[in-house]
C-alpha cells in the first residue's frame, strides 16, 4: 500500500483511509473532501456519526463551502450513518456494496462528473451483528471504487478504535490520507490547513520550531494568495515564533494577504510587535477555540 496522500491529490478510483485523532485537524480534511470534489463536478455524501448532521453542516458552512446552495441542488448529501450502514440494526456487508453502486449509477444518470462519499466509520462501534465482515466490506469496497472510478474516504478515530482495528483498516484501503504535517510531537503539530487553506498550529510553540513554522508558512503562501494561520489551539508562543510570524506578514506581497485567527495569549504577542499594523494582515481574536 502506498503512504499518505493529501487530500488533494485523490483521484476517481481511490479509496482513502483517514485515521484522526484531532477532530478539527479530520473536519479540515472532510472540507477539502467536500470542496475538491464539489468544484469537480461530482456528487458528494458526507455519511456522519458522531457529529450531528446539522452540526457537520454548520462546520462546512463556516469553512467557506457553499453548503446550502449544494445540498438544495442535490450536489451535497449529509445524512447519518445508521440508515445507510444499518438500517435493521444489522451490518450486511454485501447489501451496503449494492447501495453504493446504487449511489454511483445514480449520481451519472444526474448528470454528474462521478461520486465522492466519505463515511464516519464510528458507526461501527454500535453493538450490531455483522461487524465481523466490516474489514471484507473495506477491501470490497476498495475494488468496486476502482472500478467505477467513484472516490471514498473512511475516517477512523483513532480515540475510539482500538490499534488492531486501526491497523487493520489501513490494510484494507487502496492508500491513507493525512495532512501535510511539518512538525509533530507531544507538544506542538504544524500542519497545512486545507479549508480555508492556510497552516494550523497547535500546542506550545518556541524557538526550536522555528524552521518548520517558517517553511510551512512559505509554502502556504506558495500556493495561495489569502492564507488563513489558524493558532486558535495554540497554547504557548515565545518571540521568536512570534517573530517568523511577522516576518511572514512582512514579507506579503502585491494581492497577497493574510489571516491570523489566534487565542487572546498569542494575541497579545503579536500585537506587541506591531501585527496589526502590517499592511495586508487581518487579525482575529476568538475564545471558543476556533
Amino acid at each position: 500500500m502506498s503512504g499518505a496522500s493529501s487530500v488533494e491529490q485523490l483521484r476517481p478510483g481511490d479509496h482513502a483511509c483517514l485515521t484522526f485523532s484531532d477532530p478539527e485537524e479530520r473536519l479540515d480534511i472532510v472540507a477539502a473532501f467536500v470542496r475538491d470534489g464539489l468544484r469537480a463536478g461530482e456528487k458528494v455524501i458526507c455519511l456522519t456519526e458522531a457529529v450531528a448532521e446539522t452540526v457537520l453542516s454548520e462546520e462546512l458552512t463556516r469553512r467557506g463551502l457553499g453548503v446550502s446552495a449544494a445540498t438544495s441542488s442535490g450536489r451535497l448529501q449529509v445524512a447519518g450513518c445508521g440508515p445507510f450502514f444499518v438500517p435493521q440494526g444489522t451490518f450486511d456487508a454485501k447489501r451496503t456494496i449494492r447501495s453504493l453502486q446504487d449511489e454511483i449509477v445514480q449520481a451519472r444518470r444526474e448528470g454528474f462528473q462521478g461520486l465522492r462519499v466519505t463515511s464516519d466509520m464510528c458507526w461501527a462501534l454500535r453493538p450490531v451483528s455483522g461487524l465481523a465482515d466490516l474489514m471484507a466490506y473495506e477491501s470490497q469496497f476498495t475494488s468496486m471504487l476502482a472500478a467505477e472510478n467513484a472516490t471514498a474516504v473512511c475516517q477512523y478515530d483513532r480515540q475510539c478504535f482500538d490499534t488492531v482495528t486501526i491497523a487493520t483498516a489501513v490494510e484494507a484501503h487502496g492508500l491513507t490520507v493525512a495532512a501535510v504535517t511539518y512538525h509533530d510531537d507531544a507538544l506542538l503539530r504544524i500542519c497545512r490547513q486545507y479549508v480555508p487553506p492556510g497552516v494550523r498550529v497547535a500546542g506550545e510553540i518556541d524557538y526550536r520550531a522555528v524552521e518548520p513554522l517558517s517553511r510551512s508558512l512559505s509554502e502556504a503562501l506558495a500556493l495561495d494568495d489569502h492564507i488563513d494561520v489558524n493558532l486558535t489551539q495554540l497554547r504557548f508562543l515565545d518571540g521568536a515564533a512570534a517573530g517568523v510570524l511577522i516576518q511572514a506578514a512582512l514579507g506579503l506581497t502585491g494581492a497577497q494577504r493574510m489571516t491570523i485567527r489566534c487565542q487572546p495569549m498569542a494575541c497579545h504577542v503579536l500585537d506587541a510587535l506591531g501585527v496589526r499594523q502590517i499592511g495586508g494582515v487581518t487579525m482575529v481574536a476568538v475564545d471558543d477555540g476556533r
